[in-house]
């Protein structure tokens, strides 16, 4: 029996929450094999050796998707710029420089090499405040400190999970950019059509693009894959038949091409589906905390720290260690800095629009 997405798509009862936390512990997985052995072990993981897509860098994916969904979802329906980049500033920003602070003035100068005087009179500190803080130069994100974590298995990185909050700002501003101009309306298949053909020449390599600008079509793709199910998901039916003839498809072409030229399209349905599908929803936990940011932020640098104290060490005990000792800074992220933050931005909003304040969600 299939469900059209149109009419499970404004309703509270998804598994948005449960899909981003599983995916930001993904994140944790993905990084155990690289911070304990090496960049040459992340193709160790189990996903990854399959694949050749390892379970980060598609749980990255998962995340831009979600985005792209949630947040077409608030332009499209709110059609309100200022509103729009209210919430997108305060959903990122004020967890953001929490962690990049505790970083640079609580975990740099308990792990430097240097004298406290040295870290503090360095310039890439102040790098790593000024580009970390404001995240909106791609190609100037500074992932280290001064003295930090050199002689570790992947060296002088204090954060590396933070360089994709850069591309994902840079996706809200092209999104507001495209509504400004009027193109998410009938001119939006053209823009959809114009970056399937990027990704597709660029996954079939008959493209060969620069780093960065691979990595600007690979994100807008996916996040644009989310966009567009929201704005048409009234053609949008979830089944278990259709998803299996997705996956089966994806399977197919991934063989034959050696290319992951399907992945926006298949993965773009596979999370919807296993959000909104209504047997799948898990009631009980469609509202409540969502540590999903707050694990992302900060789990990298738990990782680093664990391997700086205690040495490499297998996969799994590392993977639990880190996810156990993350939660503590999630959840006081969550409850501490984020939630207040919301609340506040929906006092900004009856504000404006001077009616009641909705439940709070982590658009």
């Amino acid at each position: 029996m299939g469900h059209e997405l149109a009419q499970l798509a404004d309703s509270r009862r998804n598994n948005l929450r449960v899909v981003r936390l599983v995916a930001a512990t993904a994140v944790i997985f993905a990084h155990s094999y690289g911070l304990d052995f090496g960049l040459a072990a992340e193709r160790r993981e189990p996903l990854a050796a399959l694949t050749g897509i390892d379970s980060g860098s598609l749980a990255v994916d998962i995340f831009f998707v979600a985005s792209g969904f949630l947040v077409g979802r608030s332009l499209l329906r709110g059609r309100d710029p200022i509103d729009f980049l209210l919430s997108r500033v305060l959903r990122i920003y004020p967890g953001l420089a929490c962690a990049v602070l505790a970083m640079a003035l609580v975990l740099g100068p308990a792990v430097t090499t240097l004298s406290l005087r040295d870290y503090f009179h360095d310039q890439w500190l102040y790098r790593f405040l000024g580009f970390d803080l404001t995240m909106f130069i791609p190609m100037r994100f500074v992932p280290g400190l001064p003295g930090s974590f050199a002689a570790l298995p992947y060296p002088s990185v204090v954060n590396g999970s933070l360089w994709t909050l850069s591309w994902e700002l840079w996706m809200y501003a092209i999104l507001l950019a495209l509504f400004m101009v009027r193109a998410l309306g009938r001119a939006y298949p053209a823009v959809l059509v114009a970056l399937g053909l990027a990704y597709g020449a660029m996954a079939l390599e008959l493209w060969h693009p620069g780093a960065n600008t691979a990595i600007a079509v690979r994100f807008l793709a996916i996040f644009h894959a989310g966009v567009a199910a929201w704005r048409y998901r009234g053609r949008i039916t979830l089944s278990w038949p259709l998803l299996a003839v997705l996956s089966l498809a994806m399977v197919v072409v991934n063989v034959a091409t050696q290319s992951a030229l399907l992945l926006p399209v298949w993965l773009v349905y596979a999370v919807l589906f296993v959000s909104y599908y209504p047997p799948l929803v898990i009631e009980r936990w469609c509202d409540g905390p969502d540590y999903s940011y707050g694990i992302y932020i900060y789990a990298y640098a738990v990782q680093q720290t664990l391997i700086w104290r205690f040495g490499p060490m297998p996969v799994l005990p590392h993977f639990l260690l880190a996810w156990g000792l993350t939660m503590p800074f999630a959840i006081v992220s969550w409850h501490f800095i984020e939630e207040p933050v919301l609340a506040f931005k929906l006092r900004l909003r009856r504000g404006r629009r001077s009616s009641p304040a909705p439940t709070i969600a982590a658009e």
